[in-house]
């Protein structure tokens, strides 16, 4: 899209081919010796306005990928925070299964200090055990083969009186007594052992399981710690390749608007060099034809403002580029308007490009699905803010309609020509009238610059 400032230049240009007038035009290009100069100026103009159209789209496509670009970097970057989050929370949780398996360890190793204490308060315990009951078993053997008794005979006939009997077998009973309280003793003892035995096995057991557990945890944990990273990284990487992507399509667009400058100044020089042929062409004719300079200030028969149009006077041209016979009368009508208010020649430019985009300068009698009640060269619809259907209809006052709108618009004389038309018509597409910029610049330039438009 070409921005109206690059188009000041242009502008002045456009001023300077208005004072040649709608004679030059009329005069044929074989009748004197500026004919060719002429038409090879014609072709560098016209081959001139097709580069500015192309560079113009070409600007177009590259700010909508930058624009794209713009949102894409917009949306990665905000994808950012969100994979920061996630690494943080993928740490911490790295770190609690860390503290946990650790945690599981030190109760293992404490478990399995204690087994090996109580393992060796067993094995002592056992030992002991198995010396009582050897003595309980050698005492037992001894009953069974009936020394027991021998012996507490011997102690009866052995005694020396009845106190030392009484003393001796109290002596023996208390003896036998100790033994089997020890030998129960040490039996509760043993079963006390088995089972703490037991339970330190499954407590290590389990802690056991408990360690495999918190090892498998963390494993995962630092699995996912790994993923957060590469994660963020990528992101990372993405945004530092979308804005490297980005600066080039800038430079791009930079460039192209480096051309079109450059097709912009071209474009001006051609239209001075074709403003002299032209004023060099009319200067060689006035000599010959003053009849045809002195039909131009008629122009049009006596049309009023608000009337169905003029009748076209022998000066217009038959065709202007491809516009011809009611397309070139319905343009002359708009210059007409414009001046009839003041508007300079940008703004006039402005309209004609813009009845080209809605109509192709014909007073269409019919409107789209857009607007099926629009009408007339600007397509203006039936809401009362553009009069009646005959005002709307009338090209001449359908664009004194257009002029007033666009002036109410601040700043439209330093804005890009399609949003200037946009503000005014509210096209569903701000750039639809940018095609038809060059086609009314030559219009204009070959319409507007006999003051003769201005008549009633």
């Amino acid at each position: 899209m070409t921005s109206w400032p690059r188009h000041r230049t242009l502008a002045r240009v456009l001023a300077a081919i208005i004072v040649v007038g709608l004679t030059s035009v009329a005069i044929p290009a074989q009748a004197d010796g500026y004919g060719p100069q002429r038409r090879d100026a014609e072709a560098r103009a016209a081959q001139a306005a097709q580069s500015a159209a192309v560079i113009a789209t070409t600007i177009g496509a590259l700010t909508a990928r930058l624009t794209q670009a713009a949102d894409d970097l917009h949306a990665t970057q905000a994808r950012l925070p969100v994979a920061q989050t996630e690494l943080a929370a993928a740490q911490q949780a790295a770190e609690r299964s860390h503290r946990a398996a650790n945690l599981v360890a030190s109760r293992l190793q404490d478990a399995q200090a204690l087994q090996v204490s109580a393992a060796t308060t067993i094995a002592s315990g056992a030992a002991h055990t198995a010396q009582v009951a050897a003595s309980v078993g050698k005492i037992a053997r001894e009953a069974y083969k009936g020394q027991a008794a021998a012996t507490g005979l011997a102690v009866a006939l052995g005694a020396k009186s009845p106190q030392d009997f009484v003393d001796q077998y109290t002596l023996v009973s208390t003896a036998l007594r100790i033994q089997s309280d020890t030998l129960a003793t040490e039996l509760q003892v043993a079963a006390s052992n088995r089972n703490d035995h037991a339970r330190l096995m499954a407590v290590t057991t389990r802690i056991a399981a408990l360690k495999v557990e918190a090892d498998t945890h963390a494993a995962q944990a630092e699995i996912a710690k790994a993923d957060a990273a590469a994660r963020q990284a990528e992101i990372a990487q993405l945004i530092v390749d979308q804005i490297a992507a980005q600066a080039a399509v800038a430079a791009l667009r930079a460039q192209a608007e480096a051309e079109q400058v450059q097709i912009d100044a071209q474009r001006a020089a051609i239209g001075v060099e074709l403003a002299g042929i032209i004023a060099a062409q009319r200067a060689a004719q006035a000599g010959s034809a003053p009849a045809a300079t002195a039909q131009a200030v008629t122009c049009f028969s006596g049309s009023a403002a608000g009337a169905a149009g003029p009748a076209p006077g022998t000066t217009l041209p038959a065709s202007i580029g491809p516009f011809h016979g009611e397309q070139i009368i319905n343009a002359a009508q708009i210059i007409i308007a414009g001046n009839d208010l003041g508007v300079d020649a940008h703004g006039q430019v402005l309209a004609v490009m813009t009845a080209i985009g809605e109509s192709t300068l014909i007073a269409v009698d019919h409107g789209d699905a857009a607007g099926p009640d629009s009408r007339g060269l600007f397509q203006q619809r039936a809401n009362g803010a553009w009069g009646s259907y005959s005002d709307r209809m009338d090209p001449r006052t359908a664009a004194t309609s257009f002029f007033r709108a666009l002036l109410q618009v601040p700043g439209w004389e330093s804005m890009d020509p399609t949003l200037a038309a946009h503000r005014v018509q509210g096209n569903a597409d701000p750039s639809h009238y940018t095609p038809y910029f060059s086609a009314a610049v030559q219009l204009v330039a070959a319409l507007g610059g006999d003051l003769s438009l201005t008549c009633r």
